[in-house]
């Protein structure tokens, strides 16, 4: 196909001017971004290779040189990501973006001898489908080709024999993806990668088969992979918001199209429906720091930019009705102006939508996404607002980690427990299977074992379903809970439940459940941001001194036993680092409840004591395996808790400890006030 005609038929081409207004706007309002790109087009021109922009997906940290012609195969170490993410061809959007800021057709001139260069030395066979090759690294490509090539368009470089080339090897890849319908594809974020690449090939090139095929392909994706909540079924931040990154390049290009191909009026609802509900999962689990959680294979990627992209495009909807609302709450969590790269992508008709919408806060602070089995509570949605995030879903996967019944928390704008992150894909365990493990999260284990074992980077057995139950808010008072039965292998029958009571004032209650009628030793674990100092004071408590935050787990176990023990966590893919952990101990025969209250404030100038329940009908005091209660005095309030592990039999269950009397699995009373009950 000759430059021209490709040109012509390119709906999300820049306009005389737009280019220009683009390059000054981005350059103005995120200098040090546009800094970045221009550092990363002038390694590319070097034929220098270092992957840290913010959504590569393998990042690195070392820079690798290469020369004409490339090896577009090298693997340095043993991890073949670099392979991938060097195939994917990221940084020729750097290239373009560079040549319309500065102009200097240097940056054209190697985007046409990179471009040259791999289409030539790396064809499509049989052995390049596992590497090059790849669906994922095929429907990358055909994103960052088609969208890299129109920054280009007034270069003498883009010569007619040059975009021969180009489209036709489009086209191969169009082909390619159109005959990969593998059954894998629907339910792995694969799928929707390369459909979406497929996609706007077809759009590129004028090819409706592409486009038809592509469209109904992510439809069914969409059905699939997203749960009723929004969350993507992988249990990953990071692959969650690959998804919907995809789910939105294909909206903004239908959203563009002067006329829609025969599928799509549906195919723009069935996207709109998964932007929206995946934004707001988004918006949901956002840290207060911006940060998506490391959650499963995630890195530590701030996700305004993703919530900000969502927000135009729900705003633009001509259909969804509840378009304008969402866009609001999305740019009231998202940048006040578009970000640099949605500068680039939704040009200044994008900016002008986005200055238009009245950005507000939700009104909401908890959020329960039940079928995925996250849990959020934050208390505003202010930076140094405390956040608490409690996981109790399904594996996810290879993306997944042993996470059941972690927690995260975060105050005053710092992380204080920490979820351990991926590291890397290659299979050592000291690396990938421990980070994987139930070992780097914030949980109990139950005779020093994991729950679940790792075969490989990707492959476990022993799984079991994890047990949900409905988080309720009461009074001001909210309460979360979880199990498993993963220790019900291996000779152990043990039943694992953790509740989390959330107080007013930066409270937090643990009670933590094994249901058993064996001995057994049960380690409760926990991770701490390696920005603060860690110490153990006497038998029973943990202190955690941050920069801005401050923190204090107590135990109320007599028989506990604190250590020290070693910790890792990465939070961008290739780095790691130390951090401090403080495993608990605490032995037990049959049924055993422990219980930790977390303070977090100044201070942490908190009393908490633990005191009998007894039962009013009979007289007699409860045997602790059966019923624990606590009670706290914090910022002039003093909190009675009761915690029962029986199940409820009669009016002679009747409970009652301090000033709380009632019937109920969890009751709470503040300064003698009725008690709020968790039945």
């Amino acid at each position: 196909m000759d430059k021209k005609t490709y040109f012509e038929r390119q709906r999300n081409r820049y306009r005389t001017g737009e280019l220009k207004w683009c390059a000054d706007r981005a350059g103005e309002q995120w200098p040090g971004e546009a800094a970045h790109i221009l550092r990363v087009a002038d390694e590319v021109t070097r034929l220098e290779f270092i992957f840290d922009l913010p959504w590569d997906m393998e990042q690195t940290s070392q820079i690798q040189r290469f020369s004409y012609p490339v090896d577009w195969t090298y693997m340095p170490g043993d991890d073949p990501e670099f392979i991938y993410q060097m195939n994917r061809h990221r940084y020729l959007i750097c290239l373009g973006q560079a040549y319309a800021m500065t102009g200097d057709e240097k940056y054209a001139e190697t985007f046409v001898k990179i471009l040259e260069d791999w289409i030539r030395n790396v064809p499509l066979t049989e052995e390049s489908r596992s590497t090059t090759w790849r669906e994922l690294e095929a429907g990358l490509r055909g994103e960052n080709w088609t969208k890299a090539v129109l920054y280009f368009e007034e270069s003498p470089a883009l010569t007619g024999s040059f975009m021969e080339m180009f489209t036709e090897s489009l086209r191969t890849h169009g082909e390619y993806l159109v005959r990969s319908d593998r059954a894998f594809l629907i339910s792995s974020n694969w799928g929707v990668i390369s459909y979406s690449g497929l996609f706007l090939i077809g759009a590129a090139l004028g090819e409706e088969q592409y486009m038809e095929t592509a469209l109904e392909r992510l439809a069914e994706n969409a059905r699939v992979q997203i749960l009723p909540d929004g969350v993507h079924w992988e249990q990953s931040c990071m692959y969650h918001n690959e998804v919907l990154h995809c789910f939105m390049e294909v909206l903004n290009s239908l959203q563009h199209m002067e006329r829609c191909v025969s599928a799509g009026k549906d195919a723009v609802s069935t996207l709109e429906d998964a932007v929206g509900s995946m934004a707001k999962a988004d918006l949901a689990w956002i840290k207060p720091d911006g940060c998506q959680p490391l959650m499963g294979d995630s890195d530590e990627t701030n996700i305004r930019d993703v919530l900000t992209f969502a927000a135009v495009l729900l705003a633009r909807s001509k259909s969804r009705r509840s378009g304008k609302q969402e866009a609001e709450l999305l740019k009231g969590c998202g940048y006040d102006c578009l970000d640099y790269e949605n500068i680039w992508n939704l040009k200044e008709e994008g900016w002008r939508i986005y200055e238009n919408i009245r950005g507000r806060l939700p009104e909401q602070t908890d959020f329960f996404l039940e079928e995925s089995g996250n849990y959020i509570l934050r208390s505003g949605w202010d930076e140094k607002d405390r956040y608490l995030r409690f996981r109790c879903g399904c594996l996810g996967g290879g993306h997944g980690h042993n996470d059941r019944l972690h927690i995260d928390l975060a105050d005053q704008g710092e992380d204080i427990l920490v979820d351990a992150g991926r590291y890397e894909y290659t299979c050592h365990e000291e690396g990938r299977i421990w980070l994987k493990s139930a070992f780097a999260h914030n949980t109990i284990l139950t005779d020093g074992r994991d729950y679940m074992e790792y075969t490989d980077s990707w492959g476990y057995r022993n799984t079991v379903p994890e047990m949900r139950f409905p988080a309720v808010r009461r009074g001001g008072i909210t309460l979360l809970q979880g199990g498993h039965g993963g220790y019900f292998q291996n000779g152990a029958h043990v039943l694992l439940e953790r509740k989390v009571l959330a107080l007013p004032g930066g409270i937090f209650v643990l009670a933590d459940t094994a249901f058993t009628d064996e001995i057994h030793t049960y380690s409760r674990l926990f991770h701490f941001n390696r920005k603060g100092r860690v110490w153990i004071e006497g038998r029973d408590r943990i202190w955690y001194q941050g920069d801005k935050a401050s923190a204090m787990i107590q135990f109320l176990d007599r028989e506990t036993e604190l250590s020290h023990i070693r910790s890792r966590m990465s939070r961008h893919y290739n780095s790691i680092e130390d951090n401090p952990a403080v495993k608990a101990d605490t032995r037990g025969e049959g049924k055993k409840t422990m219980l930790a209250v977390i303070i977090c404030g100044a201070g942490c100038e908190t009393e908490t004591r633990m005191i009998p329940v007894e039962n009013p009908v009979t007289g007699m005091t409860l045997d602790e395996r059966d019923a624990q209660a606590l009670e706290i005095r914090s910022g002039g309030h003093v909190y009675t808790v009761i915690f029962r592990s029986q199940d409820l039999t009669g009016p002679w269950d009747l409970l009652r400890a301090g000033d709380c009397t009632g019937m109920g699995r969890v009751l709470v009373s503040e300064d003698g006030k009725v008690p709020v009950v968790f039945g």
